[in-house]
């Protein structure tokens, strides 16, 4: 993943190279219920900003910081402190 050069955030779809390295399945479309506002959407609707360290993933709607991911040379680092759920359907 590129470094941004200024505060602009990407879409969830920008964290799917990191996340697909950590989980077996399309996390993009998984479905997260944010703790700050309630809203519910897709991962691919959040805002991601990052870089090489890794990513802070916001709410569309609030802005509350839903997932914190970073990948070091140990392993993952992952908070969803800000997720109240998320949910993923099987694959068809």
């Amino acid at each position: 993943m590129q470094s941004q050069t200024d505060d602009a955030p990407l879409d969830g779809n920008a964290a799917g190279g990191l996340l697909s390295e950590l989980f077996a399945f399309d996390v993009t479309a998984a479905t997260v219920i944010c703790e700050g506002c309630e809203a519910e959407g897709e991962i691919a609707q959040a805002k991601v900003y990052g870089g090489t360290m890794g990513v802070l993933i916001r709410c569309a709607h609030c802005h509350t910081a839903i997932i914190r991911l970073t990948h070091t040379p140990q392993g993952f680092w992952l908070d969803m402190r800000g997720a109240r759920s998320f949910f993923v359907r099987p694959p068809e």
